[in-house]
């Protein structure tokens, strides 16, 4: 009988079990590390369209975002910063960021193309209030030339 043959497939296996629980803990590790942002972007909003697109010189610094999403009903809320707010607490918190900036802040009101203008005219109101002169609104750019 023969045994080295047996015993030297034996030494050649190697166990990979510690290894592949190291890799699953770094996995785990890098998940559990990692902070995730939830961006400004909500496309549920259905914005106005516009015939052609304005050209700006240099981006404006980061603005605050409004957003007035469409109730069912002739109503609207209102987002600041993916949180839901009424108009009360949106002037304080736009006062807020008003003195924080140094009036440098601007408002960019999103609203929805359902949404009735009073709530639109509503948020420009509360910037008015707080102070702030820099208001736009976004509407979406249609392709057709007119």
């Amino acid at each position: 009988m023969n045994f080295t043959d047996v015993e030297e497939e034996q030494a050649i296996r190697m166990n990979l079990d510690p290894m592949i629980d190291c890799v699953f803990l770094l996995i785990i590790f890098f998940l559990v590390t990692t902070s995730f942002i939830k961006l400004e972007q909500d496309l549920t909003i259905n914005l106005p369209v516009q015939s052609r697109q304005l050209k700006t010189k240099t981006p404006p610094a980061r603005p605050i975002v409004v957003k007035v999403k469409y109730l069912p009903g002739g109503k609207a809320y209102y987002h600041l910063e993916n949180e839901r707010m009424s108009m009360s607490s949106l002037r304080i918190r736009l006062s807020r960021a008003r003195v924080r900036s140094k009036d440098q802040t601007s408002v960019v009101i999103r609203g929805d193309r359902r949404v009735k203008w009073e709530h639109v005219a509503g948020v420009m109101s509360c910037c008015a209030q707080a102070g702030i002169t820099k208001v736009s609104a976004t509407v979406e750019i249609s392709n057709t030339q007119g």
